[in-house]
């Protein structure tokens, strides 16, 4: 079983040296790609494009004022209600998250784990979720989270962080110090700076992605919360290199954080090298298969083909994913696939296709075939979930069924004497009939476990079925997006690539003719 660690990070954004002088506004901007304008600063932002945005939002306690949902007035109060030269504006916690996590998983998942763990504390959270991919074609679906740090009031105020508590003698006065002021302590308003929320929290997360992976039956991956050294692994983390060591490291400029993650992990590799060893034999036999899958499919010649070829070539051997404009790619778990070449050439050959025009054509008709999947999906899994609930009701009122039968069997006297004797029976068997009699849906309201159970059975035979055919739809629809998409990228890159040529041609002409002249001028004052 594969162990993974949760990458966290968390940090304090504020005016202060400590916290580089960053603004709420700024990362608000950064973390949701809009671009955004401090009023208490007088600048607008102009956020980076170098991760996907997949989804975001702002979530709030429910006495918190509604304007607040819009990310900017939020921030921008919060840059507001702060005076202080050195203030500490927003705390911004950052977790790593399953790939394995569908966009529409990871959303719901991650909106469940602020509205418990920041939102219930009287929070304001906004959270971004990004699906970035490194050189090596590798995903890394994460999300960011910003936090406010001062409470709001009832009244939709905010709050102080804190508060002073001051020393009174025994008779009631303030104490007062030899310079002149009063004595006394500060005191939190909120525990939400204890240094032991970081651990809570990913604790938390980690829990929740297991609970999650159990539900959805992911059996081969579990996640890890604890460090290596609590978990007793002679393994070294690596540091965060930040956004100026990596922007270094991109160009091919060597950084201190650089070199030491680079020996970290050169160390740990020692510590798996026995594993590795292993790993390489398989990969070599998936290397092999996907080879001889390569050539067969390159026989095959059509102008979708020649797309992604064209896309990959120019793109680290890899096509686009359409993170923001995928309908159905949102639905898809494990999206390496949809962006590596082999995999798509192979899609591409097990559909038949030829032309854009094919498949466009096949577009139309599955999409409401699709809609009309997860309807059938959706409704048998819900009669399922009906019907289960339904016996495991009856399971509580069977056992009573049998104390009303003897019950009526009797007569006068002898039925009171047994009603007495068994009142509490009796009281369940009415409270568990009643509460199931609310639960049945069908206007005839008999209870039929027998009936019940036999159709549970059927639909735990054709919910599988129904979920396949849904998912198989879903991931044809989600890969058109992906060709679609990567037939609009090409287009873009070959026109920048006409644009950067003409520029070359330009530029050659120019020095060419600054040469001719140049050497007409030396000629000249030669004679």
């Amino acid at each position: 079983m594969l162990v993974k660690s949760v990458s966290s990070r968390a940090s304090i954004i504020g005016r202060g040296a400590k916290c580089r002088g960053k603004s709420a506004v700024e990362q608000s901007g950064y973390i949701s790609r809009e671009i955004m304008h401090s009023e208490y600063y007088g600048e607008t932002y102009f956020p980076k494009s170098s991760e996907d945005l997949v989804s975001t939002g702002v979530l709030l306690p429910d006495h918190a004022p509604r304007e607040y949902l819009d990310h900017s007035v939020l921030w921008n109060s919060v840059e507001k209600v702060e005076k202080h030269a050195k203030a500490q504006l927003c705390r911004l916690n950052k977790y790593s998250l399953p790939n394995w996590m569908s966009y529409e998983l990871a959303e719901k998942f991650v909106q469940d784990f602020i509205k418990r763990n920041f939102v219930s504390k009287g929070m304001c959270a906004e959270y971004a979720i990004h699906d970035s991919v490194n050189e090596k074609g590798e995903r890394n679906l994460h999300v960011h989270i910003l936090l406010t740090m001062r409470p709001i009031l009832e009244n939709g105020e905010w709050g102080e962080k804190s508060r002073k508590v001051y020393k009174y003698d025994k008779d009631g006065n303030k104490i007062k110090k030899k310079n002149g002021r009063y004595d006394c302590t500060t005191e939190k308003t909120t525990d939400w700076d204890d240094k032991g929320n970081a651990r809570k929290w990913r604790q938390d997360l980690v829990e929740s992605i297991n609970k999650v992976a159990d539900e959805i039956g992911i059996e081969d991956e579990r996640w890890e919360w604890r460090s290596f050294k609590e978990r007793g692994l002679d393994i070294k983390p690596t540091i965060h290199l930040g956004e100026k060591a990596t922007a270094l490291e991109r160009k091919g400029i060597r950084t201190e954080k650089g070199d030491y993650n680079r020996e970290v992990k050169y160390l740990n590799s020692l510590i798996v090298k026995a594993v590795e060893l292993t790993k390489e034999k398989v990969d070599k036999a998936v290397t092999e298969v996907k080879q001889a899958t390569s050539t067969a499919v390159q026989k095959v010649k059509n102008e979708i083909l020649d797309v992604i070829r064209a896309v990959a070539e120019r793109n680290y051997n890899r096509l686009k994913l359409p993170i923001t404009l995928g309908e159905y790619i949102r639905l898809i778990p494990n999206r390496d696939s949809l962006h590596d070449r082999e995999t798509m050439e192979r899609f591409l050959h097990n559909m038949g296709w030829t032309t854009f025009e094919e498949m466009e054509k096949y577009w139309e008709a599955e999409v409401p075939r699709c809609a009309e999947y997860r309807k059938t999906d959706e409704e048998k899994w819900a009669r399922k979930c009906y019907l289960e609930e339904l016996l495991e009701a009856y399971e509580q009122y069977e056992p009573y069924i049998k104390y009303n039968k003897e019950r009526w069997s009797l007569k006068g006297f002898s039925r009171k004497m047994y009603e007495r004797k068994h009142i509490t029976e009796l009281g369940y068997y009415d409270y568990y009939r009643q509460e199931l009699k609310d639960m049945i849906k069908e206007p005839d309201d008999k209870i039929v476990p027998k009936k019940w159970k036999k159709e549970l059975e059927n639909l735990e035979k054709e919910c599988p079925e129904a979920r396949s055919q849904y998912s198989r739809s879903v991931y044809r629809l989600a890969g058109i997006e992906v060709l679609k998409h990567n037939r609009t990228a090409l287009r873009q890159m070959l026109e920048s690539e006409n644009r950067q040529h003409q520029r070359e041609v330009e530029q050659t002409r120019t020095q060419e003719r600054t040469e001719t002249q140049k050497k007409k001028k030396d000629r000249g004052m030669s004679l």
